[in-house]
């Protein structure tokens, strides 16, 4: 028959086995929520940065559009002040012709120097972006794995500490039945 203090022990070795697995099992969970909230903050942070990085981009398209608009104003009226010269001269020829085109192409280097300027800033934005995104895929791929502990593996856990306490509980009442409260062996002599 089973000892009192057997099943008792037993008992309370179940009780801290469950415990203990519902412990584990919390922070599991816990490391699995952080991890969560953790990705969505790199995600969100990515995110405010590529759009920060597309405000910049937009801002520089609207300067070089204002600087073109000025440079094509600026032609327009050196195009002009050239033809009244020209004609108020009243000279013609390949000279005038070198003055005419002399300012059509100044004003095409500077229009080409403005978008090569914004072609040359919009890629760096771009490379921007891209790396962003990258480095935020990394650091998530890059992120430790949560390591559950099985079910099974948790009622093996307290399968094992229930047993323990049961033999432990057994091993106690054992002491107890071959001794008297001196510790001197029942019907023996002193």
């Amino acid at each position: 028959m089973c000892e009192p203090v057997s099943i008792t022990m037993a008992a309370v070795a179940l009780v801290g086995g469950v415990m203990s697995a519902k412990g584990k099992a919390d922070a599991e969970g816990n490391a699995e929520d952080a991890q969560r909230r953790d990705a969505r903050e790199q995600v969100k942070q990515m995110n405010m940065a590529n759009a920060n990085l597309n405000l910049t981009a937009q801002d520089n398209a609207d300067e070089a559009r204002r600087q073109l608009s000025e440079i094509n104003v600026t032609a327009l009226r050196n195009r002009g002040t050239v033809r009244a010269a020209i004609g108020e001269s009243g000279l013609s020829g390949n000279s005038m012709n070198r003055i005419q085109n002399s300012v059509e192409n100044e004003a095409s280097q500077a229009k080409m120097s403005v978008t090569d300027n914004y072609k040359r800033d919009y890629q760096s934005l771009f490379a921007n972006q891209i790396a962003n995104t990258e480095n935020t895929k990394s650091a998530l791929k890059g992120q430790a794995q949560v390591i559950k502990t099985s079910g099974l593996s948790h009622a093996l856990d307290i399968t094992t500490s229930t047993f323990n306490g049961y033999a432990a509980g057994s091993s106690v009442a054992g002491k107890g039945k071959g001794s008297d409260s001196n510790g001197t062996a029942k019907g023996g002599k002193t």
